[in-house]
């Protein structure tokens, strides 16, 4: 491969092209990588937005709700959480309105409050016009 005048245009287009694929490679890998955490990092978002409209919404039944859960549950929503100024604003990264609610319910002495929303780029599985 070597002679004692280095490598010829043909070695060196060889060795190139191979490094250029290798390029490609790595350059689709690390794209890939960054939508994954993109799509994670967005998620976490979503997920903290339902955490405090859960926890609104656990104010609201110690607080001001005088009735017993049953199994078939309470839809509590935003207006209801409004009345108390308990209502979480629900506004996605791009600051586009979200809709949402929570579901109170009591299954085997325990109360199990979930939250649901609706956002142009992320619905939460369940979630009822």
């Amino acid at each position: 491969m070597l002679n004692k005048h280095g490598w010829s245009l043909r070695e060196m287009l060889i060795l190139s092209g191979i490094l250029v694929v290798f390029l490609f490679i790595a350059v689709y890998y690390i794209f890939t990588m960054y939508n994954d955490l993109d799509l994670e990092f967005g998620n976490n978002y979503y997920d903290r937005l339902e955490s405090r409209l859960e926890e609104n919404a656990t104010v609201y039944l110690e607080d001001y709700y005088e009735g017993d859960l049953t199994s078939e549950g309470l839809r509590i929503t935003r207006g209801m959480l409004r009345s108390y100024d308990l209502d979480v604003e629900l506004r996605d990264q791009d600051d586009h309105v979200c809709a949402g609610y929570v579901m109170a319910r009591r299954t085997h002495g325990e109360d199990e409050i979930k939250a649901y929303i609706s956002c142009p780029d992320y619905t939460t599985v369940g979630f009822e016009d």
